[in-house]
């Protein structure tokens, strides 16, 4: 009795523990799946830039991304990647998603541990939204807003 308890303990751990194992995507496989979700990019997006990996960040971003913070701070593409912020931890929550052929919009609550030209960014969730656009196989990152201010010091 005790053996078989055992075993149907093991057996459902093992059940749980796939899904959550098979969940989890490189950034790499989450930019080139067509059906990724609007928080899976952006959870892809926030990856690369907390590694630094600039040569991939360049792929995501798009030609044409601008960003646009709640402090007026904004940047095109180039100045973006000459001056990357620095990400060193973020969580996502309530995030809601609208498609529309090729194009993923996202928004959500956004916490996060960020540097932007040197200014500590408050870390409490604030308003953040995204547009990604599929084109030649992969996502891209056209545009994103960050509703978050420099902490108060």
């Amino acid at each position: 009795m005790i053996r078989r308890a055992l075993a149907l303990t093991v057996l459902l751990l093992a059940l749980c523990a796939v899904p959550a194992f098979g969940a989890a995507k490189t950034p790499d496989q989450v930019l080139h799946t067509k059906s990724s979700s609007g928080l899976e990019l952006m959870t892809a997006y926030s990856t690369l830039l907390m590694r630094d990996r600039v040569s991939q960040l360049d792929d995501l971003l798009s030609r044409a991304f601008q960003i646009q913070r709640a402090d007026g701070s904004h940047a095109g593409k180039a100045y973006y990647l000459a001056h990357l912020p620095d990400l060193r931890a973020f969580s996502f929550a309530e995030a809601t998603e609208a498609r529309a052929g090729g194009i993923v919009t996202v928004r959500m609550q956004a916490a996060a541990t960020l540097f932007v030209n040197g200014a500590m960014y408050n870390p409490a969730p604030a308003p953040q939204m995204a547009v990604f656009r599929w084109k030649n196989a992969r996502w891209y990152l056209v545009a994103q807003g960050n509703f978050n201010l420099p902490k108060a010091t």
